[in-house]
């Protein structure tokens, strides 16, 4: 990285004045930035980016450089998660509404410079070097009033210059007090308001969803290794997220809190070399149908039911009976071990669990159980 865009990424992580990293995050909060960030990294990919630096816990939560060795831009993200209700115009801003004079209370009130958006801001405009621009990201939507009568609530991402004209008049006067931008021209499109639609119980399900559609372009037959691919790169990123000591070198910034295109790449390629569970499990059924332990047409049934498990379970579809019938696979594959013959383990299974599961066809409980086995044989889960 060249000496002047590195030293002003160092200058600006450092200014404590600023950067707003750590916070108050429970664990989902954490779990939602990181699911958040290797979401992003896929959809850069797939829009064509050939090279990225993610910086974790660097200025904002996530600082995202379009280049490691010659980067010309900079994106910030605050990136947060709330359960409860979506952000208004004084939550983001600290502001009252145009019009309206602020509450008088016992205490000084909180000023734009101490809100999620002046931060944002005051960081972005202590860029020369580097085009920087800004993200708000959360799993609520913003209601913040648009021009011809939208909302940023139920849109995916708008910038601010298209808010409605009293506040954005509003926003570009106390936008010119921060820290910085006295100097250069306010510019409100610089922060966009993005919605990161996701289930904040179960995110990293819709993680996995995304890159088996992004596998399924790019790596049809790895496409049913999604969850193993997701999980790698959240135990990558986990570590860079919850370091919070103070960096000294740009180095060690890159060392410590970053995660790069090659690294993304090289995951991808490592998932070549996991075990394919399509290409055991056909294994699997050959055998057993040359040992009569299934016949000619339920081997294709089989096949076919195997199949839609896997896209049923990236499209995170529940199913009272499968759930029932998986949680007596998982015991009775606790309780039992594969160590000489393939048709004696399976036609035991079929004879102590398949009878308790009326309701459910044959081909779909051995495709159950047989994929179930061939993860834990393989430790693919």
């Amino acid at each position: 990285m060249e000496n002047k865009q590195a030293s002003e990424i160092l200058q600006v992580a450092t200014n404590k004045a600023i950067a707003e990293t750590g916070g108050g995050h429970n664990q989902k909060g954490i779990e939602f930035q990181r699911v958040w960030a290797v979401y992003r990294m896929f959809t850069l990919v797939d829009s064509g980016a050939k090279d990225f630096l993610f910086l974790f816990e660097v200025i904002q939560d996530v600082a995202v450089l379009d280049s490691v060795e010659s980067p010309t831009q900079i994106c910030l993200y605050q990136v947060k998660k709330d359960d409860r209700k979506e952000w208004t115009w004084a939550r983001l801003t600290n502001l009252p509404e145009p019009g309206k004079k602020r509450r008088v209370t016992k205490n000084k009130p909180a000023e734009i410079n101490d809100s999620p958006i002046g931060k944002l801001y005051s960081s972005i405009v202590e860029f020369s070097n580097l085009k920087s621009s800004g993200a708000f990201v959360s799993n609520r939507g913003c209601d913040l009033k648009l021009t011809g009568g939208r909302n940023a609530a139920t849109s995916v991402s708008s910038d601010l210059s298209q808010l409605e004209a009293t506040y954005l008049a509003q926003l570009t006067t106390e936008l010119k007090t921060l820290h910085g931008a006295c100097t250069l021209p306010v510019d409100p499109s610089l922060i966009h308001i993005e919605k990161f639609d996701i289930s904040t119980t179960t995110p990293i399900d819709h993680l996995i969803g995304v890159v088996a559609k992004f596998l399924n372009k790019r790596s049809p037959k790895h496409a049913g290794q999604a969850e193993s691919l997701v999980n790698a790169l959240l135990m990558k990123v986990a570590p860079l997220s919850a370091k919070t000591d103070a960096c000294s070198t740009i180095e060690e910034i890159c060392k410590e809190r970053g995660y790069s295109y090659k690294e993304f790449v090289l995951a991808l390629r490592d998932l070549e070399s996991l075990p394919d569970v399509e290409v055991l499990l056909d294994g699997w059924l050959v055998e057993l149908l040359n040992k009569g332990a299934i016949t000619f047409m339920e081997k294709p049934a089989i096949t076919v039911a195997a199949a839609k498990i896997a896209r049923l379970k990236l499209l995170d579809h529940d199913d009272p009976l499968v759930d029932s019938l998986l949680l007596d696979v998982n015991n009775w594959l606790d309780r039992n071990e594969l160590e000489y013959s393939l048709v004696d383990f399976f036609s035991k299974a079929r004879k102590e669990i398949a009878s308790a599961h009326p309701e459910i066809r044959f081909p779909e409980f051995a495709a159950h159980f047989l994929v179930r086995a061939l993860e834990k044989c393989v430790d693919l889960s």
